[in-house]
């Protein structure tokens, strides 16, 4: 079974759940778990909070974790996991990503998902006026 967890600083992946819930439903959002780490986290608090999780799961269970932030506590805490695990993290997260993961068919092989998510929150970042320019083709 595919497992979904989005992990971040302070309450970020509550929010951004949150946020999807709004737009896609509630129900939607059901299956992900979420993890936010607060400023006097310890790493044994955190990895504590990261092996409960990983504990509910089965060990034949692929993981899809999105984080914050490369080279956040969270991220390299969850990074550990890479190879014990079937553990897949893509960092530097944002609604529109979450929202892909969320939309995704659960038969996309999961480094193809990654691929996709990467790409997307990719394009998915950019300088609008620039962008509305070239469209309008007053290119600065």
């Amino acid at each position: 079974m595919r497992r979904f967890l989005v992990a971040s600083h302070g309450s970020l992946s509550e929010a951004i759940l949150q946020s999807a819930a709004l737009i896609i439903g509630e129900e939607k959002i059901n299956h992900f778990a979420h993890i936010g780490v607060e400023l006097n986290d310890s790493h044994e608090k955190v990895k504590s909070s990261v092996d409960a999780y990983l504990n509910s799961w089965g060990n034949e269970d692929q993981i899809f974790v999105l984080t914050d932030i490369l080279g956040g506590n969270i991220t390299n805490i969850l990074s550990e996991y890479i190879g014990v695990r079937d553990l897949h993290i893509v960092t530097g997260m944002n609604l529109g990503m979450v929202l892909e993961v969320l939309l995704s068919d659960e038969g996309t092989p999961i480094e193809e998902l990654a691929e996709n998510i990467v790409n997307m929150g990719k394009s998915g970042v950019q300088y609008l006026n620039h962008t509305l320019q070239k469209k309008e083709g007053t290119e600065i």
